[in-house]
């Protein structure tokens, strides 16, 4: 009897001690029980909202690496229960996020116990807060919280009887303050090749930089003032200079796709390497578009982003034989949060003197890089 007695009360001490063990094991942590909740088409998602764009919200799942686009109009609902720091108007607010109205175009943000509506296009900048997470990163971030950027970059190297070093960096800043914008753009490439027979060949050098500043001045309409300069060893082009003035027009499609057309005046200066082709100026007329079309839902890849630039300066005088035209086309794939994969097609046309050389050459390059 005495066996029996022992052995009931060893089963409930070691029941009440698995017992205590599987709650403590299954009891959230402070961490996970802060989460963002979003409600689409009935369904309820648990995590953390990561970007807010002009046509879809980027949320991270819980217990989950990927990140969802999800477009305004499919959200019934959404509150977050993380402090994020927005951007919009001149103005700088640090809340949560409580609901989405009036057509699905503005977001319910409580500020402290102050509520108010934002609409979602006036957004320059979405991140969270340092009291809620001061990694390093996020700290930069909000160091600086208008500007964003990227920089992708594609390096070979070659070794055998055949050698061969390239590289290709591209760096693009974007800085937005309500209807101030200032964009800086900057290329380099670099390729050797060098064989048993030959000497060591250097068919690229060259570097491409431009700051532009547009100023919304009203609506969609902006005045622009850009400098370019570039320079391209083996095209003989030791430096050139490239300022330009004007006026455009923001054509927004359907949030996802816009372009912009503007024209102005120019005035382009080139030294060369040769000594004996003399250096170049001349007044231009200054012809811009750039676009982007952002595709989401796409099979494999699940967003596409195709975006483009295409700038012509022909000269006033004689557009005949002075002008400069550059132009790319890129596609771009976001991998993850920060990382993506482009592919890029640039077009480059001008009056070179030198007749080895010729007027144009294309160049495709696939790059991978950091958005940031």
């Amino acid at each position: 009897m005495k066996k029996m007695v022992y052995a009931s009360l060893l089963f409930i001490f070691f029941s009440t001690l698995f017992s205590l063990a599987d709650t403590t094991v299954l009891k959230p942590s402070k961490e996970e029980e802060i989460r963002d909740t979003i409600v689409v088409h009935g369904m309820v998602l648990h995590g953390r909202v990561t970007g807010i764009g002009p046509q879809r919200l980027s949320f991270k799942l819980r217990y989950s690496d990927g990140t969802n686009r999800i477009a305004y109009k499919d959200i019934d609902s959404i509150y977050t229960k993380y402090n994020y720091r927005i951007s919009f108007k001149r103005m700088d607010i640090e809340g949560r996020i409580v609901g989405i109205e009036e057509n699905k175009q503005y977001l319910k943000i409580l500020e402290g116990n102050h509520e108010r509506t934002v609409k979602i296009a006036d957004i320059d900048n979405f991140i969270m807060a340092v009291s809620e997470d001061d990694s390093f990163e996020n700290v930069v971030r909000n160091k600086f919280p208008y500007t964003k950027g990227s920089i992708h970059a594609g390096l070979e190297v070659e070794n055998g009887i055949n050698r061969k070093n390239t590289a290709d960096v591209r760096l693009n800043l974007k800085r937005k303050v309500a209807e101030h914008e200032t964009r800086f753009f900057l290329n380099y490439n670099f390729e050797t090749t060098q064989t048993a027979d030959e000497p060591k060949v250097q068919n690229k050098d060259e570097l491409i930089a431009a700051a532009t500043y547009k100023n919304y001045f009203e609506n969609e309409q902006f005045f622009f003032a850009s400098l370019a300069a570039e320079y391209d060893r083996p095209r003989q082009i030791q430096q050139r200079w490239l300022p330009s003035v004007g006026y455009g027009y923001k054509f927004t499609f359907d949030k996802a796709f816009w372009l912009e057309p503007a024209v102005g005046l120019a005035y382009a200066t080139t030294q060369y390497t040769d000594i004996q082709y003399q250096d170049d100026q001349f007044t231009a007329a200054a012809l811009r578009l750039s676009g982007e079309y952002l595709m989401d839902d796409v099979i494999y890849i699940n967003t596409l982003i195709i975006d483009g630039n295409i700038m012509y300066y022909p000269s006033l005088t004689a557009a005949e034989e002075d002008w400069i035209m550059r132009s790319n086309l890129g596609f771009s794939i976001p991998l993850f949060d920060f990382l993506s994969v482009k592919f890029i097609i640039d077009y480059t046309n001008d009056s070179n003197p030198d007749p080895e050389v010729g007027n144009n050459k294309t160049t495709s390059s696939l790059l991978f890089g950091f958005d940031f």
